[in-house]
């Protein structure tokens, strides 16, 4: 009965450690996070078409091919980036992503090897069309807007 107690109490503190995004920061979770080019070739994007673009459902914008970014897995920037735009968590979209890469239909967006907008820059201007988000104070002058993501629900 004691050893029931105890392995029921370790599961409750073990399952609420996943419910914390890592690297929390309040301060960020109240910015609007834009989607952005610093390609300056494309158009403003609705809604329906930022969430196709994020669910793998579009590849193409303006007739061009785009390849997506994304930070690092349990950075705040992706945990809000995904709830705010699709209401789905990271664990979500990887799954999801999965889904369509086994398929063929799409490849996942490519994750960026530091959580700081200058890896995500660096790697957007080695080519063309590439397109990530950031939280809107940190896009430089160069970017062009496309979305900006709205935290309410």
């Amino acid at each position: 009965m004691y050893f029931s107690r105890i392995i029921v109490g370790l599961m409750i503190v073990g399952l609420s450690l996943f419910s914390i995004p890592i690297n929390a920061n309040p301060d960020l979770d109240n910015l609007p996070i834009a989607i952005f080019s610093i390609d300056p070739v494309f158009s403003e994007l609705s809604q329906s078409k930022a969430r196709k673009l994020y669910r793998g459902k579009t590849k193409r914008l303006d007739g061009k091919r785009v390849e997506l970014a994304d930070w690092p897995e349990h950075t705040t920037e992706r945990v809000s980036f995904y709830h705010a735009l699709l209401g789905k968590n990271p664990a979500q979209m990887n799954a999801h992503w999965a889904s369509l890469s086994f398929s063929g239909k799409a490849r996942p967006p490519k994750e960026i090897a530091n959580a700081d907008i200058e890896s995500l820059l660096a790697w957007m201007s080695e080519k063309s069309h590439r397109i990530g988000y950031a939280p809107l104070n940190q896009l430089p002058d160069n970017a062009t807007i496309l979305y900006v993501v709205s935290r309410e629900k």
